[in-house]
């Protein structure tokens, strides 16, 4: 990538976060379903619910709890530097903002606020936008939700991962 292009696309990643708050589509209230359990180390109770709706949606496994995704993700970005910490909350609220989902994708209601299906939608439109602001704050969503639940050994059954190998000792 040459830098203009770099420039270009982050003069628009830029663009798209500063409109994304800026007008009435952008102030439509998140749906708190599912609030923090206990007290919150890194995101605000807006982008805490905006997190869980994401984890509801990116881990598929029979026992996940969406709130518990979101507050181990919590306890992770506490101790990430304090710029991953704010493009973590940026991205969040921009998933949120419904100016932006208008803009890019034609729906005007908040992620949270979507169905489930919808939810799912949002988040392939993601996936899949010509935006690399939009693809690469899909992949670290999933990402982090994803490596908070199936990392710990007690996530490793719904991956089918039976853990390390064992070994004898020898004698």
């Amino acid at each position: 990538m040459n830098r203009r292009t770099f420039v270009k696309r982050g003069l628009w990643g830029g663009l798209l976060l500063a409109a994304g708050g800026s007008l009435g589509l952008g102030l439509w209230p998140s749906a708190m379903m599912r609030p923090p359990r206990r007290a919150l180390q890194a995101l605000d109770r807006r982008q805490f619910a905006i997190l869980a709706a994401v984890a509801a949606r990116t881990v598929a496994a029979p026992d996940a709890d969406p709130v518990e995704i979101a507050h181990r993700c919590d306890e992770r970005l506490a101790i990430a530097y304090p710029e991953v910490r704010h493009d973590i909350a940026q991205l969040l609220l921009l998933l949120e903002n419904g100016l932006t989902g208008l803009l890019l994708d034609g729906r005007a209601r908040p992620f949270t606020r979507l169905s489930p299906e919808a939810q799912d939608a949002a988040l392939y439109d993601w996936r899949d936008s010509k935006l690399a602001l939009r693809r690469g704050g899909y992949a670290a969503l999933r990402k982090l939700t994803q490596a908070v639940w199936y990392g710990p050994p007690a996530g490793w059954p719904d991956t089918g991962y039976p853990g390390p190998p064992t070994f004898a000792s020898p004698s």
